[in-house]
């Protein structure tokens, strides 16, 4: 019986650090990062419903186009292929969502390649390089902000975050994207991916 106490607390501790070291980084880089004038602005993709933006995609386009009318940036780069479950990629559904917000067409880089954060900065860097666009500004939503940083900052792009807010009206689907982001950063400093 007594080992097995040992064996709990030890847990215990293993999952205390787990918070200190991943997830309070994540969700102080979260909310404190700001935005420096860019060449471009990375908006990183996620689910779409049919053809329209999920929410949280919904919020990171709203900031971008705060970004992009304030100033940042004098274009847009979307990133995000179709899913085997969507009926476009999320690029253009990203791209339309904009377009019917304002921003001109000739503002908006189209990358659908990408099914994960590493593929969407590693293809967007090669559209910055093509379009000779040396620095961005990566928007995504707060919990997911850290992590990109770090794969920016390992792919060689010169990068600053402008954090989309949460969900709040969803304290599971907060909590979720949290603990989701804490499991990724912990492979990513396992495997740089």
């Amino acid at each position: 019986m007594n080992f097995f106490k040992k064996l709990r607390n030890y847990m215990l501790y293993i999952v205390l650090l787990l918070i200190l070291v991943i997830e309070i980084p994540i969700i102080v880089v979260g909310y404190l990062t700001q935005p420096v004038k860019s060449d471009t602005i990375i908006v990183l993709g996620a689910k779409i419903l049919g053809q329209d933006p999920s929410l949280m995609l919904r919020l990171r386009l709203d900031e971008a186009i705060k970004l992009y009318e304030a100033g940042y940036a004098p274009t847009i780069i979307v990133s995000g292929a179709q899913g085997p479950d969507e009926s476009i990629s999320e690029a253009a559904s990203m791209k339309a969502y904009l377009l019917n917000h304002g921003i001109p067409a000739e503002r908006i880089l189209l990358e659908d390649q990408s099914f994960n954060t590493y593929q969407n900065l590693a293809n967007s860097h090669k559209i910055m390089q093509v379009n000779s666009l040396r620095t961005a500004v990566i928007v995504s939503n707060a919990s997911h902000i850290r992590r990109s940083l770090l794969l920016a900052q390992n792919l060689g792009i010169q990068a600053t975050g402008s954090p989309a807010p949460m969900a709040s009206s969803s304290p599971y689907l907060t909590t979720k994207q949290y603990v989701r982001e804490g499991a990724a950063v912990a492979v990513l400093f396992l495997t740089g991916k």
